[in-house]
């Protein structure tokens, strides 16, 4: 399964309308709707801070956009911070409108654009210009899951199912197991398992309900050594041992 772009979900975060396309895919993409739910605190922490801060707040350190740059692996030509006072809008004279900032003014016509590095750039600098806080960019830039393997399952025997795995590596060391299917049909019920690739020993990681599942690993699973992901039909019969009928599987790209 394909995911949405970290840029496409920051512009959600921020307000913008979902395509169709878009708003298809989260329906069915347990994932992207958890990574859009992380963004939009950020997102509205950010705010709340910035609703709390007085006129006269000292702006942020350049240090913050330095951070933020580097976070994000920016391109060079956005070196420059998108904050500094040459950057900031000027104070309008009496009974003028005060002009908008140029990362929000520019956020809706980028959006087609889709140029993926002033994107970013864009999004980080409404959030912090919202927060001015230390705080805000502490939550923006903290780190999240990290993929580190991944694999589109396919169906065996007599089935037409397609699906996908995804490990996580999480902040605190751990790894989560997600997998979905385009399915939930079995004439008992879904277990997914890790595979040596010969099949010759497995590990169970848990009962799938319905299309979406995550499951926690082991510490001290290998994956080299079970690679395959898969996806049983199970009976109801109080075997615990792998049924030999599976409707998904595929091997990570670790």
């Amino acid at each position: 399964m394909q995911h949405l772009h970290d840029d496409a979900l920051t512009l959600l975060a921020l307000g913008e309308p979902a395509t169709d396309e878009e708003r298809a895919h989260l329906e069915d993409c347990l994932r992207c709707r958890a990574d859009l739910g992380s963004f939009e605190r950020v997102v509205t922490a950010a705010r709340l801070a910035g609703a709390a801060q007085d006129d006269g707040e000292t702006p942020p350190d350049p240090s913050v956009w330095e951070n933020i740059h580097r976070e994000l692996n920016l391109d060079e030509s956005l070196r420059e911070d998108p904050l500094a006072p040459a950057h900031r809008p000027k104070a309008p004279h009496a009974g003028q409108p005060a002009e908008s900032t140029a990362p929000v003014t520019s956020l809706a016509g980028a959006r087609r654009r889709r140029t993926s590095s002033w994107l970013a750039a864009a999004a980080a600098a409404v959030v912090v210009a919202a927060a001015g806080t230390w705080g805000a960019v502490r939550q923006v830039n903290e780190p999240g899951p990290e993929v580190v393997a991944s694999v589109d399952l396919a169906p065996l025997a007599e089935y037409s199912d397609t699906g996908s795995a995804v490990v996580d590596q999480l902040p605190d060391g751990r790894r989560e197991l997600v997998v979905t299917s385009s399915s939930s049909e079995a004439r008992g019920y879904r277990e997914v398992w890790l595979l040596a690739p010969d099949a010759s020993s497995m590990v169970s990681v848990g009962i799938m309900e319905g299309t979406e599942g995550t499951f926690e690993l082991p510490a001290d699973l290998d994956l080299n050594q079970y690679p395959v992901v898969d996806i049983s039909d199970e009976p109801d019969d109080g075997n615990p041992a792998h049924s030999g009928d599976s409707i998904l599987r595929g091997q990570l790209d670790l």
